[in-house]
């Protein structure tokens, strides 16, 4: 298989979303793919279950690995140090080991100027992005 057989990765922001022609439009999704075809069993994480729970689906059939799904968001109004440790914790639990981190996730409010936006869109791109890169 491939070089990674055996390892873990943890990445975050690797849900599946689609794009109208069905493809992946996820750059998390992509990075996931990418560790999955080199034989990596996965932790990915996000804010939105579903998508995550159709990315584990997608990764399992096609490359036969195993895939954990953990949400996890990382914010402002969140105890990011537990919301972090319980992803550790439960990757640690079923693969017994992590040999790799992506820190992928990052939030925006697309489309708004910097001096447009407002405390809590700064927020959501500061936590998702900086704030979960430090608590990882």
């Amino acid at each position: 298989m491939g070089f990674l057989e055996g390892k873990t990765a943890i990445i975050t922001g690797a849900g599946f979303a689609a794009l109208k022609d069905g493809s992946a439009g996820s750059i998390g999704y992509g990075i996931a793919t990418a560790y999955a075809k080199e034989g990596a069993n996965l932790v990915i994480t996000g804010r939105n279950v579903q998508k995550l729970e159709t990315a584990k689906e997608k990764l399992e059939a096609e490359f036969g690995i195993q895939v954990l799904v953990v949400a996890a968001d990382v914010n402002a109004g969140a105890d990011n140090a537990a919301v972090v440790q319980n992803v550790v914790d439960l990757a640690i639990e079923k693969f017994g080991r992590i040999d790799v981190l992506v820190n992928n996730a990052q939030a925006s409010a697309s489309g708004v100027t910097l001096a447009d936006h407002t405390t809590d869109q700064f927020d959501l791109a500061v936590y998702s992005g900086l704030y979960a890169t430090f608590y990882y």
